[in-house]
């Protein structure tokens, strides 16, 4: 056994490596474990360089300079790029963030970030797929059920997080994902998860992602022999440290539903003796979630 598994297998959490577009984990029956925990790790591509997201995550908030394109980008607001995308600080929360849909990366990022959006892209909807082949879903019922979020009228978002330890907050509110994956890089402790009323420390295993299952898997699998469960997770507080440690930063690959009601009427249920029943629509759910995850009296959960 490699050391990452057995740092993956000592905390008792999963890990796999996306192989052939399969998962393969590291031990008998991980994938099972891994749908009633809501999440685990998967090994980063050997190809995928990700200098450039590292560097846009610390950098984003800074004010502009000269010479950096990854400084600056205070400037693009929803009001210029539309609802839920831009930069967004809400100091109920350390976190200051910036939110942007595919559509939009080739005229905002920069051109080394462009191409690791792209590969995150790639390689959570190769995970996706993947976790799809598994469970009680016909595949022809694949693009319909999972409201084209594996084609290009898909939702996909790269989000960053930059925690402010000198903001008197909670580090990021408890909430689930919206959506069906999520491919996070974390760096730091302090990211835990809920489990039977405890919460769990989800520390970072160097060489890792970490993938979650959103609300909207949940959902659609709920009523099968396969179900799926969407972690509700938060970020613990960040505090300042004597040895001027670099401030905390995450970032995500966010697979969602399309937004474009004509393709994607909403979000469903599958029922293996009845077929899909449309439980809500998808740009609600959204609005819900989101703002029920920023406010400072509520939770992000549904």
């Amino acid at each position: 056994m490699s050391a990452v598994s057995q740092t993956a297998g000592q905390a008792g959490w999963q890990l796999a490596e996306l192989r052939d577009d399969s998962l393969t984990f590291s031990v008998e029956n991980g994938l099972r474990y891994a749908l009633e925990d809501g999440f685990f790790y998967v090994r980063k591509p050997a190809n995928l360089s990700l200098t450039a997201g590292d560097r846009f995550a610390s950098s984003f908030y800074l004010p502009p300079e000269r010479d950096d394109p990854y400084r600056g980008f205070k400037r693009w607001t929803s009001e210029s790029l539309g609802a839920h995308q831009g930069y967004f600080c809400r100091n109920a929360d350390q976190t200051e963030q910036f939110f942007l849909k595919s559509d939009w990366w080739k005229r905002v990022y920069p051109t080394a970030l462009i191409q690791q959006a792209e590969a995150m892209r790639d390689f959570a909807l190769a995970i996706q797929r993947a976790v799809l082949t598994q469970l009680e879903l016909p595949r022809e019922l694949w693009r319909e059920a999972t409201g084209h979020s594996l084609d290009p009228q898909g939702t996909h978002t790269l989000t960053f997080n930059h925690f402010r330890p000198e903001v008197a907050a909670r580090g990021l509110n408890i909430h689930k994902d919206s959506g069906w994956v999520t491919v996070l890089r974390s760096t730091d402790p302090g990211l835990e998860v809920e489990r039977d009323g405890d919460w769990h420390p989800i520390d970072p295993i160097p060489g890792t992602f970490i993938v979650n299952f959103g609300c909207a898997m949940e959902m659609l699998m709920r009523s099968t022999a396969t179900p799926v469960a969407a972690v509700a997770h938060r970020v613990v507080r960040q505090v300042h440290h004597a040895n001027a440690k670099p401030d905390r930063f995450s970032y995500a690959l966010f697979v969602d539903s399309s937004l474009d009601t004509s393709v994607c009427p909403g979000l469903f249920t599958y029922e293996p003796q009845a077929g899909l029943r449309l439980e809500t629509s998808f740009s609600a759910f959204l609005d819900d979630i989101l703002t029920n995850t920023y406010q400072e009296d509520t939770t992000g959960l549904y």
